[in-house]
């Protein structure tokens, strides 16, 4: 599987599946991210997204880190994007929790 990885700068990162990239009709994370006010930083090259920035540089700050392109994706692309942030406080709340929520338990 092709996949363009790239982390930002909260510490998390943005994982976008090339091969649903190449059939997605259109192109919704990269429509998105060039909006004004948005980080601009993906571009198409060769029918799917890339990055116009180095990895360095979106790490440093390039990706506005609005979670768009994600959104986009999942409502008008192929559902080729996954993004990871980390939250520490959600997981120490989780953890101290009396009751788990539903998709917690069990685990």
């Amino acid at each position: 599987m092709e996949v363009l990885e790239f982390e930002i700068r909260s510490g998390g990162t943005i994982r976008i599946d090339l091969e649903k990239c190449e059939t997605c009709e259109t192109k919704a994370c990269v429509k998105h991210c060039n909006t004004q006010g948005m980080g601009q930083i993906l571009e198409l090259k060769d029918g799917v997204p890339a990055l116009k920035y180095t990895p360095e540089e979106v790490k440093r700050g390039a990706c506005t880190e609005d979670l768009g392109c994600e959104l986009e994706c999942e409502l008008r692309g192929n559902h080729a994007i996954v993004i990871t942030l980390p939250l520490p406080e959600l997981d120490e709340y989780l953890r101290d929790l009396s009751e788990k929520p539903t998709y917690l338990r069990g685990q």
